[in-house]
């Protein structure tokens, strides 16, 4: 081989080495710590106050509003909605704001099951409109941004949970006081605790949530199906439960609600 074809075969081999990409360290996924997963990202207490009203409480300082949930007693002959969520925000002065409603459809199209519908009224001002049904008079569905959840009844904690349909991450779990559906003057209905998820990760999908709530809580009332919890085995059941499982959902949790933890009406 002459000199000029060794250099030619030089050069090329020098090019390719130069176009060689450099060694970089390996990029890590960042760290996600399990409990920001599985802690609540607030709780809402809800109070009884008097036989129309309930109010959505937080505990400790915090930015978030409180809410107000007021429910006619009677609408024969009258358009007012079944349920009337407000905003209550703090300040120098308490100011009230309506962000949804609801009511149910009693003249529903066939195969009759219970209907109901809400509206909502975003932080910008947009009013969007959902529905929700109960095929088996129990779990209550609902479609949100294209995507179907459901809340059902649960036992050991007798409580009601929202997941998605084709999940068991709990996305926010009502659970029901030693007193429940009976409590009066002020007494602890319950707490709703709401967990990380996309539908959660503001106060528009929040409001969404306690409305969507309100639903199968008026109609198990309507239905004369009131819970309660034993306070006593309600504690154990909250202190006994791992952290990792508390946004589980369980079908054999489903099986039934007995014993002290239900009323009938």
């Amino acid at each position: 081989m002459d000199l000029s074809r060794r250099l030619d075969l030089f050069e090329l081999e020098g090019a390719h080495s130069d176009e060689e990409l450099p060694d970089y360290e390996p990029q890590t996924a960042p760290d996600y710590a399990v409990e920001d997963f599985e802690t609540p990202i607030c709780t809402y207490h809800l109070r009884q106050g008097d036989r129309k009203t309930q109010h959505f409480v937080t505990y400790g300082p915090t930015s978030r509003s409180s809410y107000k949930i007021i429910c006619p007693s009677s609408r024969l002959f009258s358009k007012k909605p079944d349920m009337e969520l407000l905003r209550v925000s703090s300040g120098p002065e308490v100011e009230e704001k309506s962000v949804a409603s609801a009511s149910f459809d009693n003249n529903g199209p066939l195969p009759w099951r219970p209907r109901a519908h809400f509206s909502h009224t975003d932080s910008a001002g947009r009013r969007d409109l959902y529905s929700m049904e109960s095929r088996n008079f129990s779990d209550w569905t609902i479609v949100i941004r294209e995507e179907i959840y459901t809340w059902i009844i649960e036992s050991r904690p007798v409580s009601l949970v929202l997941r998605e349909k084709t999940s068991n991450l709990i996305i926010a779990r009502f659970t029901y006081s030693s007193r429940g559906t009976m409590a009066a003057k002020g007494a602890e209905a319950g707490a709703l605790t709401i967990y990380r998820d996309s539908i959660s990760t503001d106060s528009d999908g929040i409001e969404k949530i306690m409305a969507s709530l309100a639903v199968p809580m008026i109609h198990f009332k309507k239905m004369g199906r009131h819970y309660r919890n034993d306070a006593t085995e309600r504690s154990a059941s909250l202190a006994s439960e791992p952290l990792q499982m508390q946004r589980m959902s369980f079908a054999s949790q489903r099986n039934g609600v007995i014993g002290s933890d239900l009323w009938t009406m």
